[in-house]
């Protein structure tokens, strides 16, 4: 009886134990499964760029020997389909929208857990500079990668060191961010019907890249097969500009990180920027500046920095039609920069041919002309006033008309000329104008016809 009764004693204390163990097993076990069920759910990405060019980064059977990284300049920018034959390698970008560089950095990691890096090349587009990731609030960007990172140590790390405690739960739960949508029958099941397509099920494009503009066009490169016509380069309240000091430690962290990874694991690196329009480059105000920066944070690693943005014309024109938008290249501007980019990183273009030496001496090279305009809406009780500031090289002079949409139409009403672009003063309700820039009042010569929205 008495060694019953010790057995049952042991027993109990075993099970005791063996339930200490198990039970944090079954309730994270049951987390994660309310957690995946909730995604399924809840989040809308069966058009997500990303979640394509991740999972073919992880499912390559080919080595990737050289990977792209960088925000949407890169992605748009380096063509696979043209370096794989110039680099005679495989090559896979691995960009994302708005990517800052400890993203980059995730990224790499993931993709060195399961290749055997080469080169790697990383884009280093001036506005992204500069955050404070504790401070971030709009976490789209880093969701972007971390919704589709495999569950790893660099996964944490990413997401812990890339945003505040307050985002922690949406960023490792990321139903968490549509929750209250978890009752809207017509959501959920747009979003369950969504993911039942053998295109969502096989990570297949989800367009179609015969006949839409813009598309996905494999190994993390998406395509636009419309340019910019007409030099309409203009953005409301101008873009990011330059200052003095660019780089916040966060963002130098996280460039010596990238640095100290390919030194360790022999692999060649070099940072680059995309070539942008003229208009961009000069609205951003002393771009020379932001070059200095990124060539004096890479001094002490010796690294290379090369801005495509000092590219000579007979190697690069800046055309408009290169462009799909104020800053983004197209695919005819994808194809022709990738050719260039692929073939300098493979020695068939010396630096001293297809550079110039500084952004000052691109600059005297520059036409003097308007190259595009930055605009502000304010309104008041009765009206709406946009004013103007011309992005231009030189005091030169110019001839403006403006015109006005007609309501319903596609047809515009001249409102007024003008020879020098200032403020405008227009109803309260939507609208748009065109903004026709001549060279004189002849109207012989157009330099650019823009639209605005108000």
């Amino acid at each position: 009886m008495m060694k019953v009764n010790l057995f049952i004693s042991n027993f109990n204390t075993y099970r005791k134990k063996i339930f200490s163990i198990i039970a944090p097993v079954l309730f994270l076990a049951l987390l994660l499964g309310i957690n995946r069920l909730m995604y399924y759910l809840l989040m809308d990405d069966a058009k997500s760029y990303t979640r394509l060019s991740l999972h073919e980064m992880y499912t390559q059977e080919e080595n990737i020997d050289v990977l792209f990284l960088g925000s949407s300049h890169c992605y748009r920018g380096v063509d696979p389909s043209v370096t794989d034959d110039i680099f005679d390698a495989n090559t896979f970008n691995g960009g994302s929208s708005s990517q800052s560089w400890d993203g980059s950095y995730a990224i790499l990691v993931e993709a060195g857990k399961r290749n055997e890096l080469k080169k790697v090349y990383v884009e280093m587009y001036y506005g992204v500079a500069g955050e404070v990731y504790q401070e971030r609030e709009l976490l789209t960007s880093t969701y972007l990668i971390s919704d589709y990172m495999r569950p790893s140590v660099n996964k944490v790390r990413y997401l812990v060191e890339g945003s505040s405690p307050d985002h922690w739960i949406d960023g490792f739960f990321p139903a968490r961010r549509y929750w209250q949508k978890l009752f809207s029958r017509g959501y959920v099941a747009n979003i369950i019907a969504s993911k039942q397509t053998d295109a969502y099920k096989n990570h297949e494009y989800w367009g179609n890249p015969e006949g839409e503009i813009d598309y996905y066009a494999g190994k993390g490169y998406r395509a636009c097969r419309e340019g910019i016509e007409d030099n309409d380069f203009s953005i409301k309240d101008g873009p990011k500009t330059v200052t003095a000091d660019m780089f916040s430690a966060d963002d130098k962290k996280s460039i010596q990180r990238i640095i100290e990874y390919c030194e360790k694991n022999n692999i060649e690196l070099a940072f680059f920027s995309s070539p942008m329009p003229y208009y961009y480059v000069l609205a951003a105000k002393d771009y020379g500046s932001y070059i200095d920066q990124v060539n004096q944070l890479l001094k002490e690693s010796g690294t290379p920095y090369y801005d495509f943005n000092l590219c000579k014309e007979q190697y690069f024109s800046y055309e408009c039609s290169l462009f799909r938008d104020v800053d983004h290249l197209s695919a005819a501007g994808g194809e022709r920069f990738s050719r260039v980019f692929a073939e300098f990183f493979t020695g068939q273009i010396a630096a001293e041919d297809l550079f110039y030496d500084s952004y000052e001496e691109k600059w005297q090279s520059m036409e003097d002309r308007v190259y595009g305009v930055n605009y502000s809406v304010t309104e008041t009780e009765t009206e709406k006033q946009i004013t103007f500031d011309v992005v231009q090289k030189g005091n030169v002079d110019y001839f403006v008309i403006v015109s006005k949409r007609i309501p319903g139409t596609d047809a515009y009403e001249e409102m007024c000329t003008l020879t020098s672009l200032q403020e405008v003063y227009v109803p309260l309700e939507e609208g748009r104008l065109r903004i026709e820039i001549f060279q004189d009042e002849n109207r012989s010569s157009l330099l650019n016809r823009i639209y605005v929205k108000y």
